[in-house]
C-alpha cells in the first residue's frame, strides 16, 4: 500500500486525533446563491499562509510537543508550575446536501462536476443522511425528539476545533468563520442543543483532575484504536499486532475494501477527488448517570461482587481502562504500570462468559477475530465529553445534562458505523440467540427495553440477572459527513 500522505490527510484522522481540553463542534448552512463565494473561501481557508485546516503531520508534531512537556512534568505536583503546550487544530467536513450546494458553485463558475451521481450506489448511507437512517434503521430516536439544532435549518457543514484552551479554540473558530464569509456566506443553524446555549454549535471539555481521559460513567475512554502503519511507531504496532489496520479502512484509497455481507454499497463508485478523505459519523450521546447507576447497583442480581464490578462486566473494562479479559475479577491494583493496564493485546478465545459476558459493550463492538468482517468494522473513533460533573444528591435539572460528542471516522459508513450499531449492539442474537443488547449503546426497537445474558461460574445463564432494563444513553442528533483531503479542498471544492 503506498505511503500514508501526512499532509494530505486531515489531522484527526488518527487514534490519538486532537491534542485537547476544549472542542467545539460547529454546524453551519451555506446560503444560497453564495455558493461560488464559499468556494473561493474555502480554497482560501487552506492556501493561506495561516493553515488553518490541520494535517495529519502538524498534530504528530503537536503530539510530540504535548508529550516532551508530559515527560518534563513527571514528579511536579503543583499544577501551576506544570509546563503547558497550547496547541489549536481544525477540521472541516460536509454533509451531501453540503457537497450538492458547493457543486452548484462549482458548475455556475465553469469548474467540473463533483460527479456525485453515484454516491447513492458507492455510499448509499452518507447520500440519505443520519436523518433517513438513524430512525429508520438504527432505531435512533424520531427525528421531531431530536435537539432543536439537528431537526431545523439543513446542516451543510461542520467545523471541528479542539484545543488547550477555550480562549484558543473560540479565537481560531471565529477566525474560520470570518475567512469563509459568516453570516454573508455561510449563517448559523437556528437551533441550540442544550447545555450549549448558543445556536449552532455544542462544546466538550474533558473531564477534570482523575477523571480526565474518562466519560461520565467512569470508564476510561478512547482504548482500543486503529492503528496505523506510517501513522503510528513501528513499536506501537509491534506492541499491539491485533489493532493494525490497513489505511484503506479508514481513509479512502484508490483499493478500497470490500464490503460486509449483505450490505448493497459499491465503493469502486466514488469520484477520484474523495481519495485520502474519509465519512465522519457525528452523534451527541446523552448519558442517565443516575440510570446507569441505578442498574448496576443490582450487582447482586448480577452474579458480581460490587457495583464496580457489574458495570465492568457491562463495559468490559474496569474504569481504569483494564479489560476484564486481563483483570476478570477486580481492577488492577494500585501501582500497576499504566502500559500493563492499558494492555490491548488480548483475545477472547478462553476467556470465560463469567468474566466477560458475549454482550459487553468492548465484546459487542471489536469481537477481536480475524474475520475480515472485525477487520472492516473498525473505526477511529475522536470524540469528547460534555456537560457537568453529575452530583447524586442534587435535584434533577433536565437542561443540566451530560454526555458523549461522538465522533468516529471511517471509509465506508456501510461497513463501520451503520455495521457495528445495527448488526452488533443493537442485535440482542449477536453473537449467539441469548447474547442480548450491547447495554451501553444499544438500542430496541421503538424505544424497548434491554436486556443482556450474564453468567454463574459454572458458564450457566443468570435468570434473570439483571432482566428488562431501559437505556442509559440516548441519541440527542447528529449528521454524516464527509471529510475531504486537503488537496481536495484547495483544488477541488475550493476555486478562484
Amino acid at each position: 500500500m503506498a505511503d500514508v500522505d501526512l499532509d494530505d490527510i486531515q489531522g484527526d484522522l488518527f487514534n490519538r486525533g486532537f491534542p485537547k481540553f476544549h472542542e467545539v463542534y460547529y454546524f453551519f448552512h451555506i446560503l444560497s446563491s453564495k455558493e461560488r463565494e464559499f468556494s473561493q473561501n474555502v480554497k482560501s481557508l487552506v492556501s493561506g499562509e495561516v493553515k488553518h485546516i490541520s494535517s495529519l503531520r502538524k498534530v504528530l508534531e503537536d503530539w510530540k510537543g504535548v508529550d516532551d512537556a508530559a515527560t518534563k512534568n513527571r514528579g511536579i505536583v503543583d499544577p501551576a508550575k506544570k509546563e503547558v503546550v497550547p496547541t489549536c487544530n481544525s477540521l472541516i467536513a460536509f454533509s451531501k446536501s453540503g457537497l450538492d450546494r458547493i457543486q452548484t458553485g462549482l458548475t455556475s463558475a465553469g469548474r467540473p462536476s463533483l460527479d456525485l451521481r453515484n454516491l447513492n450506489r458507492s455510499d448509499p448511507i452518507f447520500d440519505k443522511g443520519m436523518r433517513e437512517d438513524g430512525p429508520k434503521n438504527l432505531n435512533d430516536p424520531l427525528v421531531k425528539e431530536w435537539d432543536p439544532l439537528f431537526r431545523k435549518k439543513t446542516i451543510h457543514g461542520l467545523l471541528k476545533v479542539a484545543g488547550s484552551s477555550p480562549e484558543i479554540v473560540k479565537k481560531e473558530l471565529d477566525d474560520i468563520k470570518s475567512i469563509l464569509g459568516y453570516p454573508n456566506v455561510i449563517i448559523d443553524i437556528d437551533g441550540n442543543s442544550l447545555p450549549t446555549k448558543a445556536n449552532s454549535m455544542l462544546e466538550g471539555n474533558t473531564r477534570p483532575g482523575k477523571e480526565h481521559g474518562h466519560e461520565h460513567f467512569g470508564f476510561r475512554d478512547g482504548l482500543s484504536q486503529p492503528l496505523l502503519k506510517g501513522i503510528n511507531s513501528p513499536e506501537k504496532l509491534k506492541k499491539d499486532p491485533y489493532m493494525q489496520t490497513d489505511q484503506n479502512i479508514i481513509t479512502i484509497t484508490s483499493n478500497p475494501p470490500g464490503t460486509q455481507d449483505g450490505i448493497e454499497a459499491y465503493p469502486k463508485d466514488r469520484p477520484a477527488w474523495m481519495v485520502n478523505g474519509s465519512f465522519l459519523a457525528f452523534r451527541k450521546l446523552e448519558q442517565d448517570v443516575q440510570k446507569w447507576i441505578d442498574l448496576v447497583n443490582k450487582f447482586a442480581d448480577a452474579g458480581c461482587k460490587n457495583a464496580d464490578h457489574c458495570g465492568a462486566k457491562l463495559m468490559g473494562r474496569w474504569k481504569s481502562g483494564a479489560p476484564v479479559a486481563n483483570f476478570p475479577k477486580e481492577d488492577a491494583p494500585p501501582g500497576t504500570p499504566y502500559a500493563t493496564i492499558v494492555d490491548n493485546a488480548f483475545r477472547y478465545k478462553g476467556v470465560a462468559k463469567f468474566d466477560c459476558p458475549l454482550g459487553a459493550h468492548i465484546r459487542k463492538t471489536n469481537p477481536r477475530t480475524d474475520t475480515d468482517s472485525t477487520k472492516m468494522a473498525r473505526m477511529i473513533r475522536n470524540g469528547i465529553p460534555y456537560g457537568t460533573e453529575f452530583q447524586p444528591d442534587s435535584r434533577p435539572d433536565p437542561n443540566d445534562t451530560r454526555g458523549l460528542l461522538f465522533a468516529c471516522y471511517q471509509s465506508s459508513l456501510e461497513n463501520s458505523f451503520q455495521f457495528v450499531q445495527r448488526s452488533w449492539s443493537n442485535n440482542k442474537k449477536f453473537p449467539i440467540s441469548t447474547t442480548g443488547y450491547d447495554a451501553l449503546i444499544g438500542q430496541a426497537k421503538d424505544d424497548g427495553m434491554l436486556n443482556i445474558t450474564l453468567h454463574d461460574e459454572d458458564e450457566g445463564d443468570l435468570d434473570p440477572g439483571l432482566g428488562q432494563f431501559q437505556k442509559s444513553v440516548t441519541m440527542k442528533g447528529g449528521e454524516y459527513f464527509f471529510v475531504p483531503s486537503i488537496s481536495a479542498l484547495k483544488d477541488t471544492l475550493g476555486c478562484d
